[in-house]
C-alpha cells in the first residue's frame, strides 16, 4: 500500500472539495477521479490521540516511581495524565465532529483544543474533589484493600443504574452535534466540552473512584478500567444479558482484588 492509499484509509486524505457551490463542479470531479486534499478534522483527532499515547507513556514513566496520594499539585498533574490517557480516546468521536463542523471557521484548530482541555478540565475537578475527600478521611484506612474491592463491585452494579445508562445515551447524543455550532467559536468548543465532560462523568464515575482508591501507580488497573470506558463509549447499545455480564465482571474483579490482595 503506497503512501496516499495509507493516508487515504486511516482518514488523512479525501476527496478534495470545490470552494464554492457549483454542481456542475462538483459532477466533474467525481467523473474525473479528484485530486485528494488533506482531511484537517481527521488531522485534529490524530492529534488528540497522539497527545494519549503521550500521556500513556508518561504514565508508565509514573508508575515507576510514584508512592501514594502525594501532594495536591503531584496528584492534580498525575490524575490530568491519567486522565489523557484513559479518557481522551474515548472524545475522539466529539472531537472529530466539532472538527467537522467548525473547519470553514476561523480559528477552528485553536477551538477543537479548547475543547479538549474543557473536557480534561471538568475530569480535573473531580479528580480534586475525590482527592479532598480521600484526604479528609485520613485515607488509606487499615482494611483499605476491601475499601478498593468494594468500590470495584459498586462501579459494577452501578454500570446498570439509570445515571449510567442515561448518560451513556447522552455521549453518544452529544457526539453528533445536530447542526451548525450556535455561539462563537471558542464558547462553543468549551460548552461541548463540558456538555460531553459532564455526561462522560455520569458515565465513568465510578470507575474514577476505584482508580483513585487503588493508586496513581496502579498502571494495569488503569488499562483495565480503560478498557472498559472504551467499551461504555464505542460499543453499540447493548442487551440487557450483556450488561449483565459487563456489571458481573467488575465485581469479579472487585472480589479478586480482596482475596489477592
Amino acid at each position: 500500500m503506497d503512501g496516499g492509499r495509507l493516508f487515504t484509509a486511516v482518514g488523512l486524505l479525501r476527496q478534495a472539495r470545490p470552494g464554492g457551490f457549483c454542481p456542475a463542479c462538483r459532477v466533474l470531479m467525481k467523473a474525473r477521479g479528484a485530486s485528494q486534499e488533506l482531511a484537517k478534522p481527521m488531522v485534529a483527532a490524530w492529534v488528540v490521540l497522539a497527545v494519549a499515547g503521550v500521556a500513556w507513556a508518561a504514565m508508565v514513566q509514573q508508575s515507576r516511581s510514584m508512592a501514594g496520594m502525594g501532594p495536591i499539585e503531584s496528584f492534580a498533574t498525575t490524575w490530568v495524565v491519567m486522565m489523557a490517557a484513559m479518557m481522551l480516546p474515548s472524545a475522539i468521536p466529539v472531537v472529530l465532529e466539532f472538527a467537522r463542523t467548525a473547519e470553514r471557521r476561523r480559528g477552528w484548530p485553536v477551538a477543537t483544543g479548547v475543547l479538549a482541555v474543557t473536557y480534561l478540565g471538568v475530569w480535573l475537578i473531580f479528580g480534586v474533589a475525590c482527592y479532598a475527600i480521600y484526604t479528609a478521611v485520613r485515607m488509606p484506612w487499615p482494611n483499605q484493600d476491601l475499601v478498593v474491592g468494594l468500590a470495584l463491585a459498586l462501579a459494577g452494579v452501578y454500570s446498570l443504574s439509570p445515571i449510567k445508562r442515561a448518560s451513556q445515551a447522552r455521549c453518544r447524543e452529544l457526539c453528533a452535534l445536530h447542526g451548525p455550532l450556535p455561539f462563537n467559536l471558542m464558547r462553543s468548543a468549551a460548552v461541548a466540552g463540558t456538555r460531553y465532560g459532564l455526561s462522560c462523568l455520569g458515565c465513568s464515575a465510578a470507575l474514577m473512584v476505584a482508580i483513585v482508591l487503588l493508586g496513581m501507580a496502579s498502571l494495569w488497573w488503569a488499562v483495565i478500567l480503560g478498557i472498559v470506558v472504551l467499551v461504555y463509549k464505542f460499543a453499540p447499545p447493548l442487551r440487557m444479558r450483556n450488561e449483565l455480564l459487563l456489571s458481573a465482571a467488575l465485581v469479579a474483579l472487585g472480589v479478586a482484588y480482596v482475596m489477592m490482595a
